[in-house]
């Protein structure tokens, strides 16, 4: 886990340059890129400087690889346990028509088959599988790790910083949090109106649009408008984005 680094980052008193190298340094041990912890430099200073606590919430690089090759039934039951605290909703969930339709619109969308995997429809098929899998539990792992340490803390707030495919459409672990919430607190007051999801400088590829303006929503078929569900709740822009990107208003009001 990267915890350890981001830990030792945020009580480092001695040069800051060699506390972000180090920082850097751990992080690329436990799986993560290099490039992507440098770019991340500036928001962890931030953090440290308003002491601000920073949470890994990622499964372990080896686990992931472990349920990438053989599925959610070849990671050891222990590790799995480490991630899913809410077994029977974890399962309930990929059988929720709304669900249904997310995996099918944006989650599945992401997937691509490896050289071999295209010319062999029964290696593609298990291969989407797996990867469904490696998917679901990084989501259903990083709502864990969220909700737990917000139950521990009732007046706290959680912001979490994830690629644009793991939270748009609200099936990521962003939908997983209240749920998850729930199961840990029972009389939780966490629901969807208490998670908030921002896209950040979106283009039209990675809202899955096939043109050059954004996707505000799936569900928009007359066999399933019945679980139409918002791209996030704010796209922001760090300039004025192009008149045309936005086809529409998402929110009037």
């Amino acid at each position: 886990s990267g915890q350890g680094a981001l830990d030792d980052y945020l009580k480092s008193n001695g040069s800051e340059d060699e506390a972000e190298r180090a920082l850097v340094e751990g992080l690329k041990a436990v799986g993560a890129d290099e490039g992507l912890a440098q770019r991340h430099l500036p928001i962890l200073r931030f953090a440290k400087e308003k002491r601000i606590a920073l949470l890994a919430l990622a499964p372990e690089l080896s686990d992931l690889d472990t349920v990438q090759k053989g599925g959610l039934q070849s990671l050891d039951s222990e590790r799995r346990d480490t991630y899913v605290s809410d077994a029977q909703g974890f399962i309930a969930l990929t059988q929720e028509p709304k669900f249904k339709l997310y995996a099918d619109k944006s989650l599945l969308k992401d997937y691509k088959p490896s050289p071999s995997e295209a010319t062999d429809e029964a290696a593609t098929k298990a291969g989407q599988a797996n990867f469904f899998a490696e998917r679901i539990l990084v989501h259903e792992a990083c709502a864990t790790a969220i909700s737990k340490w917000a139950t521990s803390r009732p007046n706290s707030m959680v912001v979490t910083i994830a690629p644009i495919p793991d939270v748009r459409f609200m099936g990521g672990m962003n939908g997983r949090v209240p749920r998850v919430c729930q199961h840990l607190n029972p009389t939780s007051l966490v629901n969807e109106e208490a998670v908030t999801t921002i896209l950040l400088n979106p283009n039209a590829r990675e809202t899955l649009s096939e043109s050059k303006f954004l996707r505000l929503e799936i569900g928009t078929a007359p066999n399933n408008w019945t679980y139409q569900t918002k791209i996030a709740d704010y796209l922001w822009f760090s300039s004025m984005p192009k008149v045309n990107m936005i086809p529409r208003m998402m929110n009037e009001q």
